[in-house]
C-alpha cells in the first residue's frame, strides 16, 4: 500500500518507512483533508525529559532534591531543527485542504504557528494537552512541565471543526501500561478525541512523524483515511502492526499474543 493507494481511494490506510523530506514531496498538492501530527521537540525539552525515568535505566544519573538518582537517557530520536520546521510548515501548507494540528512543547508553540503563517496557512491558535498523571519535577528546584501544546492552523478556505465553541484544551493521562509503544506516545483517548473534533469520516489524515501510529489507530476506529511517515523502520513496522490489529479490533498486545479477532477464519 503506497499514499497514492489512499489518496485515490484503493487502500484505507499506509504506513510508508522513510525520511518525510523525501517522502512529503511526491504526495499531490491538496491531497490530504488534514495533517495531524507530533513531532520532535525543540532541544531544550529533549534534554529535559530525558530525565524522566527511574536511575536504574541509564548510568547517566544526577541526584534529585531530597535524595534519589535520577537517570538520563536519549529518547531514540534527534531534536527538530529551525531548517525542518520551515520545510515541514511549507509541505503542510501545501498538502493540507483544511486542519493542520501539530503538537509541540509550549516554548515553540508560536515558532510552529508563525512559521505556518509563513507558509500560508491561517493561524487559528495553540491549543493546549494538560497531562493529568505528568511527572513530577524531580530535582524540586521549580515547577514541572504539565503540558504540551498543539498549534493549530488552517488552509485559507472557510473553517469547520465538529466542536460547537468548546475550548482548545484537553485533559488526558499520559500513556501507559502494556500497548505503550513510544518513547512519546500519546495517549490513545486524546487522540480519538482529536480526530473526531477536527476531521470527518473517510477524511485522510497525514501524519508525517508516525512514531507508533497512535493517529492512525484513532483515524481507522473513527472511520477516517490515513498516511504515515515514520522514519524509523523499527517504529514504522509497529505502527503497521497496530493499525492492522485495529482493523480487526485487536490491540497490537492480542496480536502479538496470538489472539484472532472474533468470525475469523470463516467457515
Amino acid at each position: 500500500m503506497s499514499p497514492l493507494d489512499v489518496i485515490e481511494g484503493r487502500a484505507r490506510w499506509c504506513v510508508v518507512h522513510g525520511d518525510n523530506a523525501e517522502v512529503l514531496p511526491t504526495l499531490p498538492a491538496k491531497s490530504v483533508a488534514h495533517v495531524i501530527t507530533d513531532p520532535p521537540y525543540s532541544e531544550h525539552t529533549h534534554s529535559k525529559q530525558r530525565r524522566v525515568i527511574t536511575a536504574q535505566e541509564s548510568e547517566n544519573r544526577y541526584t534529585a532534591r531530597g535524595g534519589g538518582a535520577i537517570a538520563s537517557v536519549d529518547l531514540g530520536f534527534d531534536a527538530i531543527t529551525a531548517d525542518a520546521r520551515d520545510f515541514c510548515a511549507d509541505r503542510f501548507a501545501d498538502l493540507t485542504q483544511r486542519w493542520c494540528l501539530v503538537f509541540s512543547d509550549l516554548e515553540s508553540t508560536e515558532a510552529w504557528l508563525s512559521t505556518m503563517v509563513a507558509s500560508g496557512l491561517r493561524r487559528w491558535r495553540f491549543g493546549i494537552w494538560n497531562k493529568l498523571n505528568c511527572s513530577p519535577q524531580f530535582s524540586g528546584t521549580g515547577p514541572a512541565v504539565g503540558s504540551e501544546g498543539i498549534a493549530i492552523a488552517h488552509s485559507v478556505k472557510a473553517m469547520k471543526w465538529n466542536g460547537g465553541g468548546l475550548p482548545a484544551r484537553w485533559d488526558f493521562m499520559i500513556a501507559h501500561g502494556g500497548d505503550r509503544a513510544h518513547t512519546t506516545q500519546k495517549p490513545i483517548d486524546l487522540m480519538l478525541r482529536l480526530v473526531e473534533l477536527f476531521t470527518d469520516p473517510d477524511d485522510i489524515i497525514l501524519d508525517p512523524f508516525a512514531g507508533s501510529g497512535t493517529t492512525g489507530v484513532a483515524a481507522l476506529r473513527l472511520g477516517r483515511r490515513f498516511i504515515g511517515i515514520e522514519k524509523s523502520e523499527v517504529y514504522a513496522k509497529i505502527a503497521r502492526e497496530r493499525i492492522a490489529a485495529e482493523t480487526q479490533g485487536l490491540s497490537l498486545r492480542d496480536v502479538r499474543a496470538g489472539q484472532l479477532p472474533m468470525f475469523a477464519g470463516g467457515t
